[in-house]
Formats: C-alpha cells, sequence, structure tokens
C-alpha cells in the first residue's frame, strides 16, 4: 500500500511517540528496499527494536518525510546516496547500542 506524506507523518509521530518520545532517539531513512536497510544494514534486531517503514508515491515524497523527522524533529539519519525513483520508502528505528548509523 503506497501513502500520502502526511499519513506517513502521522503515523511515524505517532510511533514514535508510544515507544519513545525523544526525536533524538530515532534514525529515519529513505531506501528502496527498507527491512534490508533495517536489518542489513543498521543492524535492527527485528522482534526486539521497534522500527517500522511506509511506502511513499515518489522518492520526492519519501525525502520530504525524512527531511521533516531530521530537519524540523532532529531525528538521525543521513541524506539517500541514490535519488531514483524506486527509492521510495521510508523507515524508522530506536538507535540502540547495537544498532549502526
Amino acid at each position: 500500500m503506497v501513502f500520502s506524506v502526511q499519513q506517513v507523518k502521522y503515523e511515524f509521530l505517532a510511533y514514535i511517540k508510544e515507544f519513545d518520545p525523544t526525536f533524538s532517539n530515532w534514525y529515519v531513512g529513505v531506501a528502496d528496499q527498507p527491512k534490508r536497510a533495517l536489518f542489513e544494514r543498521h543492524g535492527v534486531r527485528d522482534a526486539e527494536d521497534p522500527w517500522l517503514y511506509k511506502q511513499l508515491l515518489t522518492n520526492r515524497a519519501a525525502r520530504t518525510v525524512q527531511d521533516y523527522f531530521i530537519g524540523h524533529l532532529r531525528t538521525a539519519g543521513a541524506p539517500p546516496v541514490e535519488q531514483s525513483e524506486d527509492v521510495d520508502c521510508v523507515y524508522l528505528y530506536r538507535i540502540a547500542a547495537h544498532t549502526r548509523q
């Protein structure tokens, strides 16, 4: 299912507030394969760590969500290396001692 920018912002905010309302404890990224990014690149533990991802219509929409969280709410995150339209998912996870940014 594809979501709008506003839907994803709302869902991510609700998720963050549910688990840990300190924005600096979260990482927000964009990827074409968000589960690979979460579990392989960042070392997120599927059953233990809070994480979430959503697919948006375009790469620009995904970057808009990421920019909002990094720029306005001061979460951690890095701009995507690739700007392909295939990179249309935005993900977040709570930073832990075992995760890699």
